[in-house]
């Protein structure tokens, strides 16, 4: 096997370790939203009491915005429909790509109170569902679901241009590299 292909195999192994890494971050983001869900109904929510007297049941919780905060008062979880915009650095930017995009979904933040990991839905237009994974300041992954059944990978580092999109919709698989903002690696290759 020559010294490309071994490269390339290593580098799909990584990329594979890292797409499973991503999924189980969103089962765990799932269980968090429906923890936060259930503790926030049964720990505040006025219901009637149990006919045994034990603790009450709600069987509803209909809320536009639901934020879970740690001791300290930071918000750790918000879900809400829709989410407001980000917050980078002091700047608010928008979660689409017009100023009137909005999603809907879950925010997960660090004990400093920066988003740091999303999953949401596009509340119009073209309906993707959306798993963000975060540092301070920039998104370095993003796995979308769209509509059609088409799915994306994407890990980035905004600093080094450097980008992985693993790819599969009806036309098929696709993989592509960039390394400092220059394409290395696509497959297939662009006709």
């Amino acid at each position: 096997m020559a010294v490309a292909d071994v490269d390339l195999t290593d580098r799909i192994a990584r990329l594979e370790r890292k797409y499973r890494l991503a999924m189980v971050a969103a089962t765990a983001s799932a269980v968090c939203a429906l923890v936060a869900i259930i503790g926030a109904s049964s720990g505040r929510a006025v219901a009637a009491p149990t006919a045994a007297g034990g603790a009450a049941i709600t069987d509803m919780l209909r809320v536009r915005e639901l934020n879970v905060v740690d001791p300290n008062g930071v918000t750790r979880v918000k879900i809400a429909a829709p989410l407001p915009n980000a917050v980078v650095d002091g700047r608010t930017l928008t979660r689409g790509s017009r100023p009137q995009d909005t999603v809907s979904g879950m925010l997960l933040f660090d004990a400093e109170g920066v988003e740091r990991s999303g999953y949401a839905t596009s509340d119009h237009g073209y309906s993707n569902v959306m798993f963000t994974l975060d540092d301070k300041t920039r998104q370095h992954a993003l796995f979308i679901a769209e509509p059609t059944g088409a799915t994306t990978l994407r890990l980035f580092n905004g600093d080094t241009k450097d980008r992985v999109n693993l790819s599969i919709s009806k036309d098929g698989p696709s993989i592509s590299m960039m390394r400092r903002g220059e394409e290395i690696y696509r497959f297939p290759p662009k006709p």
